[in-house]
């Protein structure tokens, strides 16, 4: 997911893109509500996932059962977390020189020396939920709506990974309808098995210092089966179509993104 709001980044220069923006994408859309209507409807919706995957690699996913609510507390919550000061943020990060990967970090993408205008959280996901980091900071969370009691930072994204868990097993089992396979859960499996590697990343890319085009998260490809994107109504994700060009995904808050990753391409 993606937040905006003001951050506070250490001082590492990064280079400013060039080129112009570039056009609008036009979009595949897949409604899960409407592919459980009937028979016809979900077969028509396999169809369209397994289309999107050939002709796009990536596609929209409305009526997908994530309660509005839920996506704005874990959306207002991201905000607070990341409004903390830099060293209360900084105490949910990975151990200096240690093997993983995940907790918070600003800038530094990976291991390979990537550099981005983004801060984020990197954790593991279960079947039990988002492995958050022990000095997670307790932010301060949005007030809860009525008949609801508070909850932390940590559980907030408990609830949102169990919402999003459903909601990929439903893509996944139609995209192996789609695709023609005989098991049709043996996609959802691979992500929803107990021992699954899957990751949630809550990215925070801050106001830009000046005018001009700063690169947030920079090109490549995921190596996952898939990965579910989700931002809030402001624009700045990017695709390349199959003949290179780059095209502007238009912000939309109520839906959710899914790219085809490298592993379920081969």
């Amino acid at each position: 997911m993606v937040v905006l709001a003001k951050g506070e980044l250490e001082q590492i220069a990064l280079p400013a893109g060039q080129r112009a923006a570039p056009p609008l994408a036009a979009v595949p859309e897949v409604d899960l509500a409407m592919a459980a209507a009937n028979a016809g409807a979900r077969a028509a919706a396999a169809r369209a996932v397994a289309r999107a995957c050939e002709e796009h690699g990536f596609f929209k996913v409305t009526g997908h059962g994530v309660p509005a609510p839920l996506l704005a507390r874990v959306e207002a919550a991201a905000a607070a977390f990341f409004a903390l000061p830099q060293q209360e943020k900084e105490k949910a990060a990975a151990a200096p020189g240690g093997s993983s990967p995940f907790g918070y970090a600003s800038k530094r993408i990976g291991g390979n020396g990537d550099l981005g205008w983004v801060e984020y959280l990197l954790l593991g996901v279960s079947a039990a939920g988002a492995a958050a980091p022990a000095a997670l900071p307790g932010a301060p969370l949005p007030a809860a709506p009525a008949g609801a009691s508070p909850c932390s930072f940590r559980d907030l994204l408990d609830e949102y990974v169990a919402a999003v868990r459903r909601m990929t097993g439903a893509v996944l089992e139609l995209m192996a309808e789609g695709l023609g396979l005989e098991d049709t859960g043996a996609l959802a499996r691979l992500v929803l098995a107990g021992d699954s590697d899957s990751m949630l990343r809550v990215n925070h890319y801050p106001p830009r210092p000046e005018p001009g085009r700063l690169t947030g998260f920079g090109e490549h490809t995921d190596p996952q089966i898939i990965s579910l994107l989700r931002s809030n109504a402001t624009a700045g994700l990017e695709i390349s179509l199959r003949d290179g060009t780059w095209v502007a995904v238009p912000a939309d808050a109520d839906s959710f993104f899914v790219n085809v990753g490298d592993a379920l391409q081969v």
